[in-house]
């Protein structure tokens, strides 16, 4: 497979993946009473928006993640609320939880229940296995340039499932963690924050690096 089109299909995956993500959350939200002010599919400059119903959509062209903001505009000067706080905790955990539950559902759909859960469970090492990192996008980029677009979903909702649900501030994981302190955040919360953006800075470029040189 040529790299153009090679790179038109890891771009579909991740889209699909962050799209799925954030469809879901704006679902679960909206099911338990929360409607979102916005859904933004992708990075970078807004390419098309349309306001459906009272929620703001956005399409952008860079497929690394999408976001799904519930802060209601406030006063000039007075912080933005989120309307997540109107949910009782179990409620608000669901909505952080269960899109990434669809996705290891996805996984489990694409690869077989067993190998599905199993790349998931393993995900959550790949921060600590850079010397992997290489071969797996290898054999990643391998899957799609043999057209097993089927298994590269599977995986990839896994490995992105796990990532996110790690105890980071940032991510799902770090915000359910956090639940306790939802309506305002202790100074330590901001500090871990801060500490693990610069970790994982570093190693987000180091999969950058590694995929463009697998790519060229």
């Amino acid at each position: 497979m040529d790299r153009l089109p090679l790179l038109f299909w890891l771009w579909m995956l991740f889209f699909a993946v962050n799209a799925l993500w954030a469809l879901a959350q704006a679902a679960v939200a909206s099911t338990l009473g929360v409607r979102p002010v916005s859904v933004v599919l992708g990075y970078g400059p807004t390419l098309l928006s349309a306001r459906l119903g009272s929620i703001l959509w956005a399409f952008r062209p860079l497929a690394l993640g999408s976001a799904v903001s519930f802060d209601e505009p406030s006063a000039e000067g007075a912080a933005a609320r989120s309307r997540l706080l109107q949910l009782a905790p179990p409620l608000h955990a669901a909505v952080i939880l269960l899109p990434w539950v669809l996705q290891v559902a996805i996984a489990m759909a694409c690869l077989g229940p067993s190998e599905g859960l199993r790349h998931f469970l393993s995900g959550f090492a790949l921060p600590f296995e850079p010397s992997l990192l290489p071969g797996r996008v290898e054999r990643f980029l391998a899957l799609l340039q043999d057209g097993d677009l089927l298994r590269a979903w599977g995986l990839m909702s896994a490995k992105l499932a796990a990532l996110n649900l790690l105890p980071l501030p940032a991510l799902a994981g770090g915000t359910f963690l956090l639940l306790p302190w939802r309506k305002g955040y202790p100074v330590w919360a901001g500090l871990l924050g801060i500490l693990g953006l610069l970790a994982a800075i570093p190693w987000a470029l180091y999969v950058l690096y590694v995929v463009v040189k697998a790519l060229v």
